[in-house]
Order: structure tokens, then sequence, then C-alpha cells
């Protein structure tokens, strides 16, 4: 069976594999790293609602907010398949604003801020708190308009102290360092690598960003969802292709397979960040790789249950028609 020999592959047991059919959420631990700043996790679940259902609050109605208690806000870009417009991003503001305007007002590479050497420069052009969030605004239309129309490669370098950070070539190694993806959806791997080219059929995607609290400091990120059908089943992919602060980059790769009552899901996820590099790196992965593994599996079983009461509220509207 399909959904078996890709749980086996992802590395759960016979037992593990039989306790998510029946209803459990089951961490399966880390990946083999894309590099030393990165942390992930691999998770295998059970969801109580049908396909298209999960599809389209994947796509086009996403509910962070409901499952993650660190989201303050969410918005999406572009719904239209356009270029987007700063009218999208107008719901995104800068609480605790005295730190925050302070942060970026002195911003410099290598500090709390992942920003480009020139944007860097237009935040210390301003003068007012309005202005900060303004050019905010202004750099996050930007940055997605780059990403939509040239891929990984369109993403600027974050200004290091030493030496500039590449968010799109971690991103392309995250990519490269999967091994279940290109063997079962050679197509989508490469559309995922090679984004906006090679566009496979029945592939559709979404944008949004999302304006978490982390650390008692605003933190922004443009998020990229695309997904398609594949063999009876859906395979996807959440790419935070810009973070403000905290972590550098984030990409996940699932697939939901249907079952009688449902879909398993299979979800592996690797997030770039600098706090894991360097000296005791290892031993500091370790450790972060279990907290996050903790942390997410907390938001997915919370995540389940927002996802069964959506589908099932659907299904009774549609009962009403």
């Amino acid at each position: 069976m399909l959904l078996d020999d890709i749980l086996h592959e992802a590395g759960f047991s016979d037992s593990a594999i039989a306790e998510v059919k029946a209803g459990k959420l089951h961490q399966g631990g880390s990946l083999d790293a894309a590099s030393d700043k990165e942390l992930s996790v691999k998770l295998a679940f059970h969801v109580k609602a049908k396909l298209e259902s999960t599809k389209e609050l994947f796509l086009v109605s996403p509910k962070k907010k409901e499952f993650d208690p660190t989201v303050e806000s969410l918005g999406m870009i572009a719904q239209d398949g356009g270029n987007g417009s700063l009218e999208d991003f107008k719901g995104i503001t800068l609480t605790n604003a005295k730190v925050m305007d302070k942060l970026y007002q002195k911003a410099a590479p290598g500090s709390d801020l992942n920003l480009s050497k020139d944007e860097i420069a237009l935040f210390k052009k301003c003068k007012s708190h309005d202005e900060i969030e303004n050019t905010l605004r202004q750099i996050l239309l930007d940055r997605f308009r780059a990403y939509k129309a040239n891929g990984l490669v369109g993403i600027k370098p974050y200004a290091r102290s030493k030496k500039e950070f590449s968010p799109g070539g971690e991103l392309k190694r995250q990519i490269q360092a999967g091994k279940i993806l290109p063997k079962y959806s050679p197509v989508f791997n490469k559309y995922a690598a090679d984004y906006p080219h090679h566009k496979p059929e029945g592939a559709e995607e979404s944008f949004f960003w999302v304006n978490s609290l982390i650390d008692d400091k605003p933190t922004i990120a443009l998020v990229h969802r695309v997904g398609m059908p594949q063999d009876g089943g859906y395979v996807y992919m959440e790419r935070h292709f810009y973070l403000s602060r905290s972590h550098n980059c984030l990409q996940g790769i699932g697939a939901a397979l249907p079952v009688e009552d449902g879909a398993v899901v299979l979800y592996a996820t690797r997030t770039s960040t600098d706090q894991v590099s360097g000296f005791g790196g290892s031993a500091k992965r370790g450790i972060g790789n279990k907290l996050m593994g903790g942390r997410m599996a907390q938001n997915f079983e919370r995540a389940r249950e927002v996802v069964a009461a959506a589908a099932a509220a659907k299904d009774m509207d549609n009962l009403k028609l």
C-alpha cells in the first residue's frame, strides 16, 4: 500500500503506522540536516476530513491563528493571482512599538532583523512609527513580487556582520536534501526547486503573511503554499520565503492520502536559524529539534481539531443546500 510504503520510508514503524491510522499523532524525529543551521521534525497524523476540504483550508482559508497561539494576525496576498498591492499588507502593525522602532531604526548587518543592506538604509531614514510600518509594508510587497517572479533566486540576501546569508540558497538545499518527494513526486519536487518554472498540471498556490509574537516582538513571515493531486492523494509545500527575525526561513513538505474516514497526513518541516550553528551546534540542534518537535506536535493536535470542525461545518452547509 502506498501510504504504508511512504510512512515506512519516513522512518515510522508498523505499530506507529497502525496507531496513526487509528487516530494518534506520531512524532517521527528529525531529518538528515541540509545545513548546520537547521532544525527539523516529521509528523504523521490522521485528519477526519475529506481531501477536498483539507485542500481548500490549506490553500484558500489558512486557519493558523486558530491553532498556533503565537499568531497575532494573518492576511492573504494577491488573491486574484496578480502581483499584489500595499492594500494586501494594511493589516500588518508592529506592537511593542518603542522596542520595534528602535530595532528597525538601528538595524545593522547581523542585528536581530533579517534585512538586506538597502532595506537597512531605508529604515535608517524613518522618523516615526508610521514611517517604519509603511516602509515595512513596501519591503514585504517588494519581496513578495520578486519571489513570485523569480522564485528562490529572487530572494534578497540578509546582511550579516561577516558574510551575507541567502535564504534562497538555504531553501534550495532543503529541497535537495529530501529523499521521499523526488521518488514519489519528481514533478512536484522539480517545481518546488525551480518555482515559478515547470508548473505541473493541477498545481494551485496561495500566498499570505503571518504576524507572530516571538519573544514579545512582532515577527513577520511571507508564506507560499502550493499543492497538487498525486496518486489519489495530495502533495503540498509550505514555504516561509521571508522571516523578519528569529529564524531565517522555513520549508515544510507534506502528503495527504485518503483513508476510510478521512486522510492520513505526513508532514516534514525544516527551519533555518543562526542560533544552532557554530560552537556546540550539534548539541544545540539536538535540543532544538526536540523542543520544536514538541511545539509542532501540540500545534498539529490543535490543527487536526480545527480542520475536522471546519470540514464538518462545510459538509453541514452543503446538506442545507
